[in-house]
């Protein structure tokens, strides 16, 4: 069951949105007036995205000016040259500089 939003009442003494009639629960929407909430800050990680080094791959792709290398047809996936392919030298050198 999906909760509109935009229908709730808001509570007298907070200000926040009732999630439930009576249900005691309150909470606002968007941050709180501070800008900064603690109780969010213990509760947040925080993920770092680190884009792949060179594979073989890449090379091919580059040598060949498109993706079309990496089309594989009716095969498998396992069956291409290139499926699963392994980093080329600088790939490992830009790894191990991570």
């Amino acid at each position: 069951m999906a909760t509109n939003f935009l229908s709730m009442k808001k509570s007298s003494s907070s200000g926040g949105l009732n999630a439930m009639v009576d249900d005691g629960f309150e909470y606002s929407l968007g941050p709180p007036e501070s800008g900064f909430s603690l109780f969010l800050a213990d509760r947040t990680k925080k993920v770092h995205f680190i884009r792949h080094a060179e594979g073989y791959h890449n090379v091919a792709t580059k040598e060949t000016g498109d993706n079309n290398c990496l089309l594989r047809g009716s095969s498998p996936a396992s069956a291409h040259k290139l499926y699963d392919s392994r980093l080329t030298a600088k790939g490992i050198d830009q790894a191990e500089r991570l």
